[in-house]
């Protein structure tokens, strides 16, 4: 992980973000709500870079006292080299920046991986919300880590 760099996701950074939100997605979001996201003032987005080239993203909003983990990404040649780590441990000190006491998101069921990395920050399922995902019905996770 030599030369990695976390940084806030800007204008510029877009471009890269949808090629990589349309190769790990059936349900890519679209440019306009990802610069949407950018003005947003509940949103905090960041790209991992690695070489001058976006590796991976994640964007969550602050929401009284939650972080609500929008989107999170790691490009497929990166995965499982501790990219994934990397940025929800940004999104943790984040949010402890920020006097937040939760992080929550949704997951799907058959994402084994990313519930895996969850799990070992210590999210834990509190929920299911059933037919979330509109590509093809499949059910999300509801999950929580506490106590930040």
């Amino acid at each position: 992980m030599e030369d990695v760099k976390i940084l806030k996701m800007s204008k510029e950074h877009i471009e890269e973000v949808l090629e990589i939100e349309k190769r790990c997605f059936t349900d890519a979001w679209t440019r306009k709500m990802f610069e949407d996201e950018l003005l947003n003032p509940l949103a905090h987005y960041i790209v991992l870079m690695q070489d001058e080239n976006v590796v991976g993203y994640a964007g969550f909003w602050d929401i009284i006292d939650d972080a609500q983990i929008m989107n999170i990404a790691v490009d497929r040649e990166y995965r499982g080299k501790g990219y994934g780590n990397l940025l929800i441990e940004e999104f943790i000190r984040e949010a402890k920046s920020r006097n937040l006491d939760t992080m929550s998101l949704e997951v799907r069921v058959s994402n084994e991986p990313a519930i895996k990395l969850y799990e070992k920050y210590g999210f834990e399922v509190q929920g299911r919300r059933k037919k979330y995902y509109q590509d093809n019905g499949e059910d999300a996770y509801i999950m929580y880590l506490f106590d930040l």
